[in-house]
């Protein structure tokens, strides 16, 4: 595979055997991983794939094993394997950076890493980059060529537009009708209401939803001690002051923001996590799914 930005093999091998499983009955199951909520053998005939020990021995494909005489077991139109869906905030505030990585690059190279666990687990795994609207969206696969696609779609990936998250999570719920794992990389600098009101969405159809919240160091600790012109990177103002008059009201409205996301997402029972780009992002991801695997 020709190298790309995002490709990032020390880090992946870092990861080293680690899975994002679903906790929750979605739409899709693999040997025993995911858990699917179809339960007989009503639903119609698709395809099918070799026998592993503790398949059920109604599913046998007898039709198969006289032509080929090997096992093989029947896959219905339900009994796929988990989607995932991963939603990355693309907007003009994702290009913020204070040290060597900005809040983009790191979410991409999140975006990379998640999509590389899953593919490998085969789970199919898609992606949806946005900023005020939908620029790009990759549908699922569990193909191993997926990756590549999925590295082609974030290279060369430019900050840019204003942000429109709760729009976008509307939109991305009328595309994803069948339940999965919705995955989205974001500041999250938007209306609060109505980013809580589009992962209400997915909640109500059942999906599973995980949010990553990226944040610069700087945005989260207001490090400047001198007369500094600030910009809103979404808009046209900008304002030269001393920082030392607005650390102590910038920081009480930082905690009360990121406390609201999360209380939201806990309202949701929606997964949610702040992410520092100060912290590597392969270290964190490895924290995050041992977590999870101990949390069940």
């Amino acid at each position: 595979m020709a190298a790309t930005r995002y490709l990032d093999p020390a880090g992946l091998a870092r990861l080293g055997n680690m899975e994002l499983v679903s906790r929750q009955v979605v739409d899709g199951f693999l040997t025993g991983r995911h858990r699917s909520p179809y339960h007989g053998f009503s639903v119609e005939y698709l395809d099918h794939r070799a026998y592993t020990p503790g398949d059920d021995m109604r599913t046998m494909d007898w039709k198969m094993l006289a032509r080929s005489d090997k096992y093989y077991v029947k896959l219905f139109e339900d009994e796929t394997n988990l989607r995932a869906y991963i939603l990355l905030d693309c907007s003009e505030s994702m290009g913020f950076r204070s040290g060597e990585i900005s809040k983009l690059d790191y979410g991409a190279f999140l975006a990379a890493s998640l999509s590389y666990l899953l593919i490998r687990q085969n789970d199919a795994v898609g992606t949806l980059l946005f900023d005020s609207d939908i620029r790009t969206y990759v549908p699922p696969r569990a193909h191993p060529s997926q990756f590549r696609r999925m590295l082609e779609t974030l290279e060369g990936l430019q900050p840019g537009g204003e942000t429109s998250i709760g729009s976008i999570l509307n939109l991305a719920a009328e595309r994803t009708k069948r339940r999965g794992l919705i995955i989205l990389i974001s500041d999250l600098i938007d209306n609060e209401a109505e980013i809580a009101h589009g992962l209400q969405r997915f909640r109500h159809s059942q999906h599973e939803v995980i949010v990553f919240h990226v944040m610069d160091d700087a945005e989260l600790t207001f490090p400047y001690d001198r007369l500094t012109r600030f910009k809103d990177m979404e808009g046209a103002g900008r304002v030269v002051t001393n920082p030392k008059n607005l650390r102590k009201r910038y920081l009480e409205r930082i905690r009360e923001f990121q406390a609201r996301l999360r209380g939201d997402c806990l309202e949701r029972k929606v997964d949610y996590n702040l992410v520092k780009t100060t912290e590597p992002y392969d270290k964190f991801l490895s924290a995050y799914l041992d977590k999870r695997s101990r949390m069940g």
